[in-house]
């Protein structure tokens, strides 16, 4: 057991050197690339580098040994292979970015030929909502008990996925090129209080009763938003820091509907029990308008994401046609109001830009 180990730790030894010398060896050929380019004996670069770019380089070793390469290519009047390195460069390190002040306009000019933003971003949100509940016609159990409910915000929290393509990405206008197309799939939780004082009234017009509850609703919202930079892009940088402002239309699924409630009578009695399904009184889909502000961080390779939103509900929550629900308007003395839903909303997440990098086409 002993010599297997040995073996083993003697084996690991030499590679881990063998892969130390040769990282060594490329980084030397990336500083004698260097020299020889600034030199100008630019039909040695690719021998120079050739080996390591497939296997030795860094990452930021490679995008080096590319720029180096790709702007031989171009003095060489070599188009093609200036075009594959260049490719080669973008595949390597997607947000590569040029600088003005030091590199070659013909460097600069050939970069600009090929597409370099994301193709699209998909992200993963999270965060914590607040219900807000308008009504517009309140309902009772019987005629001599109007009662007075109050509806209570509550949180609840929501998740779900994000989808963002530049829609005129091309466009030569800079309002357009500044509109994002964002749908996003939320799975959205929204929760509020209920208390009614007066629930019922006795023969003589006074409270008999309380009633306590919560709502809970689960929802499905899809919303087809549209976003707009605040920050214009700087040419040749892959922004950083981008601020916008978003508005778009909102449908929402129901997914499920339970109350949970107490009633509790002035003669002691108290009627309670398990969460009541109530999902038959509720509109299965129902409209909204969303309008917030966020942005977006570039961290490493990924985005990180923020935005507070409000949603304004234009469609009613309950069905009309569907309002009664007998168990909790004869045990707790509760129907539900006419009443729409707003909604505001804080929200972090991260977004995953994905890359094509391309020759761009000209259009006659």
């Amino acid at each position: 057991m002993k010599r297997i180990l040995v073996v083993v730790f003697l084996i690991s030894s030499f590679l881990t050197g063998v892969a130390q010398d040769a990282s060594t060896n490329c980084a030397q050929k990336l500083r004698l690339a260097r020299s020889t380019y600034d030199q100008g004996r630019l039909h040695e670069l690719k021998g120079l580098v050739e080996s390591c770019l497939k296997n030795g380089f860094t990452k930021q070793e490679k995008v080096e040994a590319l720029k180096l390469l790709t702007m031989s290519y171009l003095y060489l009047e070599e188009p093609e292979r200036a075009d594959s390195s260049m490719l080669l460069l973008l595949k390597t390190d997607p947000f590569f970015e040029y600088n003005e002040d030091v590199d070659p306009q013909e460097f600069i000019g050939l970069y600009n030929t090929f597409r370099t933003k994301p193709i699209f971003n998909v992200g993963l949100k999270l965060g914590v909502n607040t219900t807000f509940n308008n009504v517009t016609a309140n309902y009772y159990v019987s005629a001599n008990g109007p009662g007075k409910l109050e509806y209570t915000p509550q949180i609840g929290f929501q998740l779900g996925l994000a989808f963002e393509r530049a829609i005129f990405q091309n466009s030569k206008m800079g309002f357009l090129k500044r509109l994002t197309l964002a749908p996003e799939i939320l799975y959205v939780p929204r929760t509020y209080g209920l208390n009614n004082v007066q629930p019922l009234l006795g023969d003589n017009g006074i409270s008999i009763s309380t009633f306590e509850g919560s709502v809970n609703q689960n929802w499905l919202d899809l919303d087809v938003l549209v976003q707009y930079k605040l920050v214009k892009d700087r040419k040749g940088k892959k922004s950083t820091f981008n601020p916008y402002v978003t508005l778009g239309p909102s449908v929402s699924y129901l997914l499920g509907s339970t109350l949970q409630a107490v009633h509790t009578f002035k003669s002691g009695n108290v009627t309670s029990g398990p969460d009541l399904d109530v999902t038959s009184t509720v509109n299965t889909l129902v409209y909204s308008v969303v309008v917030g502000a966020g942005v977006k961080i570039k961290v490493g390779g990924i985005y990180l994401t923020g935005d507070v939103r409000y949603q304004h509900g234009f469609s009613n929550i309950t069905d009309p046609a569907k309002r009664t629900n007998l168990e909790s308007a004869l045990d707790y003395g509760y129907v539900p109001d006419d009443y729409t839903i707003n909604n505001v909303s804080i929200m972090i997440g991260g977004s995953y830009p994905v890359f094509r990098p391309k020759k761009k086409t000209h259009r006659k």
